[in-house]
């Protein structure tokens, strides 16, 4: 959810959509769901496109997913999430404060993800484990410049086939994860709409912020205005989180390590959690 930051007169104040918006990760869940939302969002693009090398893109991507989605409890902790998910929502069906038709339509949908991804049979992936010649390039693959046309004539000859036929084979390669990243999509939705941004200052580019509540959150959202030249870095632990801003020289192609600017820099945080 984009929240307008007031921020000082120089540089000018950008609006919502202007803003940089950092997605720090602050546990190793909420990692793994970035990084597939990542890899199925690039993969997807590229499956949709025509060219040939596109297309070697998106099978690369395939096996990427594969590979973080790798972890056995993934999907029994993605369940167990929205089953919690589900019934927290399903208890504000009796508040007058909620619109009822919008949240019955979002309680259904939700039951749909959960339904696709408990109907999704074996291991992560396993359709691609079956194929002798995607096995061979996704082992290969693995090292660098090991798909070349020498090391893989298989998937150059794959590469030479009509447009069409490679975006229908990526397709059905991509159709039996879709349940998994609905699932991934659903999650983040609610993580990101748990939590609104407030308007904070990092005071010297520092900020720290004390944790409170039941839940530890999973990730900050951090929004900054452009203009300022800096990143965030962030730590933190059941305590605390703490925000350090780096700027660099202005020169990307300069030798030397970015700084903690000694600038105050105004931005927005939110802290979600589920």
């Amino acid at each position: 959810m984009h929240t307008t930051i007031a921020v000082p007169a120089s540089p000018a104040t950008p609006t919502a959509s202007d803003l940089l918006i950092f997605e720090c990760p602050l546990n190793e869940r909420a990692r793994t769901w970035l990084r597939l939302e990542e890899l199925f969002s690039a993969t997807r693009t590229f499956a949709a496109r025509r060219d040939a090398l596109d297309h070697r893109h998106a099978l690369l991507g395939l096996f990427q997913i594969v590979d973080t989605a790798g972890r056995s409890d993934l999907k029994t902790d993605l369940l167990q999430e929205l089953d919690r998910q589900r019934t927290l929502w399903g208890n504000q069906l009796d508040n007058p404060d909620i619109a009822r038709e919008a949240l019955t339509e979002f309680l259904s949908d939700m039951d749909a993800v959960i339904q696709d991804l408990h109907g999704q049979i074996g291991k992560i992936g396993q359709h691609l484990r079956e194929s002798e010649w995607l096995q061979s390039v996704r082992q290969r693959a693995a090292s660098p410049g090991g798909a070349c046309e020498f090391e893989l004539p298989m998937l150059h000859s794959w590469l030479q086939r009509d447009e069409v036929e490679r975006r229908s084979e990526l397709k059905i390669w991509l159709e039996p994860i879709a349940p998994l990243e609905e699932a991934i999509v659903l999650v983040l939705r609610l993580l990101r709409e748990s939590s609104q941004a407030s308007a904070e200052i990092a005071l010297h580019g520092n900020y720290q912020r004390a944790l409170t509540g039941a839940r530890s959150p999973l990730l900050a959202r951090i929004e900054i205005n452009p203009g300022h030249a800096v990143v965030p870095e962030v730590s933190a632990n059941k305590y605390t989180v703490n925000i350090r801003f780096l700027e660099h020289s202005g020169n990307f192609h300069a030798a030397g390590r970015a700084t903690v600017t000694a600038r105050s820099i105004p931005f927005g945080l939110a802290l979600c959690s589920l």
